[in-house]
Order: structure tokens, then sequence, then C-alpha cells
């Protein structure tokens, strides 16, 4: 056995007897693996007189409140918890108009998704 393969064996004994464990997702408490929105990029916009009003709903309930965007926008979002499987709308606000839906997709697992509806571009990232 090499002497790093001996050396990493020894680590990851230590590491054991000390308790630690590997990161890994957690579950909710369905056992399903807890995830959450963590960054919304904005590739365009849907509003042509200045900055979108960007806000998430799940089965009509609004998760995130609105927060302005502009083309080129890369933002982090404060983790909002989001279950495997829900259907998650992203909105743009449009006082006094009606506000316009930029697209719905069910969230199946961690990953970027798409939502293009209405003339915009929007990247939301789920992990």
């Amino acid at each position: 056995m090499s002497s790093i393969i001996r050396v990493l064996a020894a680590v990851a004994i230590g590491a054991s007897s000390l308790g630690l464990a590997p990161v890994v997702a957690q579950a909710s408490s369905d056992g399903t693996q807890a995830l959450k929105i963590t960054r919304i990029k904005c590739h365009a916009t849907e509003d042509n007189t200045g900055a979108d009003d960007i806000y998430l709903v799940v089965d009509g309930t609004v998760i995130m409140n609105s927060i302005q965007f502009t083309a080129g926008d890369d933002k982090d979002i404060a983790d909002i918890p989001i279950e495997a499987g829900k259907v998650l709308t992203v909105m743009e606000g449009d006082w006094p108009d009606d506000d316009d839906n930029l697209g719905a997709k069910r969230i199946n697992g961690a990953g970027n998704y798409e939502f293009t509806d209405d003339g915009a571009h929007y990247t939301v990232s789920v992990g």
C-alpha cells in the first residue's frame, strides 16, 4: 500500500472516530431530499420599461417576495425551501396591470430550471 493511501486511510479512521460524517443532503419529513432555491439569474427581462419585479409561487403561495432584476443580474437567494415534486412558478409584478407568468416547472431535484415565457429568460438554481 502506498504511503498516500495509508495516510488517507488513517485520516478516514480518525475522522470516523471523532464522529465526523460526510455532508449529505438532508431529508424532509416524508423522506424526500430537502431542496432549496439558491440563485436566480436574469438573462432577459419581461418588462420593457425597467427592472422586472420577480417573485416565486408554489401551490398558490408566495414563497419569495418581489426582488428587482435587470438583464445580466445573477443573485444569491436566501435558501428558500421547496419540496421535490412541487411546481414552481416565476411571476413578474406589474402593478397596476395584471402580473405576468414567466413559466412554471415541476422541481424534480437539484439543478437549473429555465423560465422563458412572456419574452423573459430566467434561470432558477435549486440545490
